[in-house]
């Protein structure tokens, strides 16, 4: 992609003059999709036209995963966030996530992403909620 406005002028220009060379029923072709134009060079050899560049991806940030899951309370909404960003998280990602997390969670023995996220799950929000549950009165016979 140019970085040059007069460049981009001239080479309008001659683009204009092309479409002016155009019959009516080309015209509408290329309007409605039906053809389109190639760039050649002087030489006549048709060039592939330059794609243009994807954005570099913004790396993830883990403290602000770590923030999020904090944040969460019942293990199976930290399974479903940690799901929702799988796309994101590739397998020493989450290993990373999980180390930096710390005890109780562990990366060490998961052998998946599946694994890992039960064990961030059960190590943060499933954490919270074991304690609870024990001492509410659910042990009493």
């Amino acid at each position: 992609m140019t970085q040059s406005p007069r460049l981009a002028a001239l080479a309008l220009n001659e683009i204009g003059k092309l479409l002016g060379k155009l019959t009516e029923d080309q015209l509408t072709d290329l309007a409605e999709g039906r053809a389109h134009v190639e760039f050649r060079a002087a030489s006549g050899e048709a060039v592939a036209p330059a794609r243009a560049a994807k954005p570099a991806k913004a790396p993830l940030d883990l403290d602000a995963v770590i923030a999020d899951i904090k944040a969460l309370t019942e293990e199976d909404a930290v399974e479903r966030y940690l799901i929702e960003r799988d796309r994101d998280l590739s397998l020493p990602l989450m290993r990373e996530l999980a180390d930096r997390i710390g005890p109780p969670v562990t990366s060490k023995g998961a052998k998946s992403k599946a694994q890992l996220r039960k064990n961030i799950a059960a190590g943060t929000a499933g954490l919270l909620n074991r304690p609870a549950s024990v001492f509410s009165g659910g042990w009493d016979r």
